[in-house]
């Protein structure tokens, strides 16, 4: 005998089911299921290949609804089509927080249309952008795009529409057809040519040729220099050296002179200044010699002074002890004629110089 089936069990077991598909469905879609859908749309101008039926709909990288329609719109009067975009955004997935004010003395919290307007006023902006390279599917991603135009089409008043722009593939495709393309083919052919022509001709041999000579002719021009310049440092070289040993010799030769010349100076300084003061008052015809002597001392000692500087200066010091030998020559002379005229009348001593025939 067959048993019976027990419909309790089996009624429990299919009740158990569609409890937990509910779960199931209800955890995938983050409970979804059970919310508000909002509804918006857009339009683009441009192809919207790759953009399918349940594409994601992303805010700054985070996905908050889905396209559940994508339909085409002829406009007659520029003879244009257009792609509309009809998405849903669960209500309330969008948390508005803090939200501006209305001026005015009955302030309220702005509604939620009136913070969509803001935010589309501050830049908020769809595009349509790749959501793999690999596949080519697009995604409809919203962001902030200040300070660009805002282009609505207002087709339909039951849907909110928000703004958008073209692709960044739209626009390059835009730059592109604004380029000559043909021109520029053509400009590059012809200067290819030119090239080409320029190659080929039998004047640009030539020039290569005479530079090619004149490069040789500057190698052997800067050879010679070469020679030329090394033979000058070397006798430059042997110059300077025997420059230095005359002056090094000439260094020796008047370090003892000076010494004399020191000594010496310093001899008739002292005898000058006896003779002054036990002279000076009889031979008031002698002030001019003995001024003279002082100047030639006094230049002597300022030559002693600056020696180290002069012995590198031959003609100048040499100047210098012919000026020096010179004053002292003056200077001996009127000592000698002082020393005669004293062996001839050494009574001048005691009573003085006398006048001679009256004068």
């Amino acid at each position: 005998m067959k048993k019976d089936v027990n419909t309790i069990f089996i009624g429990a077991f299919m009740l158990g089911a569609v409890v937990l598909a509910i779960i199931v469905v209800f955890a995938l879609g983050e409970g979804n299921l059970f919310r508000k859908n909002d509804r918006y749309v857009l339009y683009f101008s441009g192809s919207v290949k790759g953009l399918s039926v349940g594409a994601p709909v992303t805010l700054k990288g985070i996905t908050i609804g889905q396209v559940v329609d994508i339909n085409p719109i002829y406009d007659a009067t520029d003879n244009s089509f257009l792609n509309q975009v009809i998405f849903n955004v669960p209500e309330t997935i969008v948390q508005i927080i803090g939200q501006p004010q209305e001026d005015g003395p009955g302030k309220k919290l702005l509604t939620t249309d009136t913070t969509i307007d803001y935010m589309i006023d501050s830049g908020l902006r769809a595009k349509l952008q790749l959501q793999s390279v690999l596949t080519g599917q697009l995604q409809v991603a919203f962001d902030f795009y200040p300070d660009t135009p805002i282009r609505m089409m207002r087709f339909d008043d039951n849907l909110r529409e928000y703004p958008t722009l073209p692709s960044e593939m739209e626009a390059l495709a835009k730059t592109l057809d604004k380029i000559d393309l043909q021109a520029i083919a053509e400009s590059i052919n012809s200067a290819a040519q030119g090239i080409d022509k320029l190659a080929n001709s039998p004047d640009l041999h030539e020039v290569l040729v005479s530079l090619n000579a004149t490069i040789d002719g500057y190698g052997q021009l800067a050879a010679n220099l070469d020679n030329q310049v090394s033979r000058l440092s070397t006798e430059m070289t042997a110059t300077l050296t025997d420059t230095r040993g005359l002056i090094n010799a000439g260094k020796a030769q008047i370090a003892p002179m000076t010494a004399g010349i020191a000594d010496t100076a310093v001899e008739v300084r002292k005898a000058v200044s006896n003779l002054d003061n036990r002279l000076e008052p009889i031979l008031e015809n002698m002030e001019a010699t003995t001024a003279s002597a002082k100047d030639a001392f006094q230049q002597a000692q300022v030559m002693l002074g600056n020696l180290s500087d002069l012995s590198n200066q031959d003609s100048a010091f040499i100047y210098q002890i012919d000026k020096t030998m010179a004053e002292l020559r003056k200077a001996a002379s009127s000592l000698s004629a002082l020393a005669d005229y004293l062996n001839r009348h050494p009574e001048a001593l005691l009573k003085g110089k006398q006048k001679v025939d009256g004068k």
